[in-house]
């Protein structure tokens, strides 16, 4: 297969401009022959709002708002599969009138930091709520009720015969403990992806660095290699596993105003970072990855060989080449 992700640097509430974006980066990079493309948490809406009333108007209904018609116009022109992720007003089916279900104990709409992913021909193929909610979610969206996602995608690579893969999504917080609360030793995440035999790891995020400006800009085209360690460290079970997983890591890049729950500077800052690598038989190899602080495409043939292997050290949190 071929996968690409999307990193950009969306800004607060400016959808058409992030659209117009997003579409230049892909129309500059031309990736050619892709299979699957993956664009961040709230690609197109920003991520860092305070309450949900400033998220209200920036909401987009179930699997039918801009972001979901932007992947299916962009699934049908580059003919792959596209995952984006959006905040979702949990809309009722046209037929029916909302439900006590679709409302919050204030009566208000329910809605999820949420992923939809598309086929060339606008079918949706999987629709996903975030299920571990970070501090800044936690204002305005609710936890998935149905808890991970695991289903089949079904791929027509443009080099080998057409065949499912179990894929496994997950939203940026969704690979921490829950609440913070939860047992490290849990990794709730990779240990559901591992149980229900995932071949592949969709993850669109919004992560956040706890690097100043300064040292983002400076540095702008390097990953950030404390986050990769932290991130791949929570894949723990799967790295462990006596199989390789294909994991796929979507993060935007850049600054947005309001509250840093880090504690660094005014603002809040991404890690970029994005990669696309494997994970299995206790090493994790990775075929390309982003800077942390760089726009574009980044782009990898599956059937080729990584670039960088690392192992796990004894401590989770730690790589070693």
């Amino acid at each position: 297969m071929r996968i690409a992700c999307l990193q950009f640097n969306p800004e607060l509430g400016r959808l058409p401009e992030n659209i117009a974006r997003a579409n230049a980066l892909l129309e500059a990079a031309s990736p050619q022959n892709i299979d699957l493309l993956v664009l961040p948490e709230l690609a197109f809406t920003g991520y860092n709002y305070p309450s949900f009333s400033s998220i209200l108007p920036h909401l987009e209904p179930t699997a039918s708002g801009p972001s979901t018609n932007w992947a299916r116009a962009t699934a049908s022109r580059l003919n792959c599969i596209v995952t984006v992720g959006y905040p979702e007003l949990c809309t009722p089916p046209p037929a029916s009138s909302t439900k006590t279900q679709d409302l919050s104990p204030a009566g208000e709409a329910i809605a999820y930091n949420s992923t939809v992913t598309v086929s060339p021909t606008s079918q949706i193929l999987a629709h996903y709520r975030k299920t571990h909610l970070y501090y800044t979610d936690e204002t305005w969206a609710q936890e998935s009720p149905s808890g991970w996602l695991s289903t089949s995608l079904t791929f027509a690579p443009k080099t080998c015969p057409e065949r499912g893969v179990r894929a496994n999504f997950g939203i940026c917080m969704d690979l921490n403990p829950h609440k913070f609360e939860a047992p490290w030793e849990a990794y709730e995440f990779a240990s559901h992806a591992l149980a229900s035999g995932s071949e592949l790891l969709v993850l669109s995020m919004a992560w956040l660095t706890g690097l100043d400006a300064l040292e983002l800009a400076a540095h702008a085209e390097e990953p950030d290699l404390s986050t990769l360690s932290y991130w791949v460290g929570r894949l723990k079970p799967l790295v462990e596993a006596e199989k390789e997983v294909i994991a796929v890591f979507g993060n935007r890049c850049g600054q947005e105003a309001g509250k840093n729950p880090l504690g660094v500077e005014e603002g809040v800052r991404y890690a970029g970072s994005s990669w696309i690598g494997k994970v299995g038989n206790g090493v994790v190899k990775i075929w390309d990855i982003m800077g942390r602080a760089e726009e574009g495409v980044v782009v990898a043939d599956t059937e080729k060989e990584p670039k960088w292997a690392l192992r796990l050290q004894s401590r989770d949190k730690e790589l070693a080449e």
